[in-house]
């Protein structure tokens, strides 16, 4: 396994240890995985083409794509179980993320969402 792969593999793994805490940060993010806040940036920049801040969200929606899809939370209960805080910021997110809201995508059938 390349540097590059295990980089990801480790803050995508901090990313998930942390995804409840509203708190996650690029800051807390860079202190927790001792990396300086302009290392994290270029190296996630080059290796997901998505800024830090970018990236964490994108762990997060995939997160409450897949609670969701499982129909044993609330939309609430999802958003704070995935570091949200603001019910419509989480929504308006979801939405840019995969074209519904969060309602909209578990009252249909989702085969494949992501």
């Amino acid at each position: 396994m390349s540097y590059d792969e295990q980089f990801l593999i480790d803050i995508t793994n901090i990313i998930e240890e942390h995804i409840d805490d509203s708190d996650l940060n690029v800051n807390a993010l860079s202190t927790i995985s001792n990396i300086n806040n302009k290392q994290l940036y270029r190296k996630l920049k080059q290796l997901t083409g998505e800024t830090p801040v970018d990236y964490i969200k994108s762990i997060r929606m995939k997160k409450a794509a897949m609670l969701l899809e499982q129909k044993k939370f609330t939309v609430a209960e999802v958003m704070y179980m995935v570091g949200f805080s603001n019910h419509s910021y989480f929504s308006k997110c979801f939405q840019s993320k995969f074209g519904k809201t969060p309602k909209q995508f578990i009252d249909i059938d989702n085969t494949k969402a992501f």
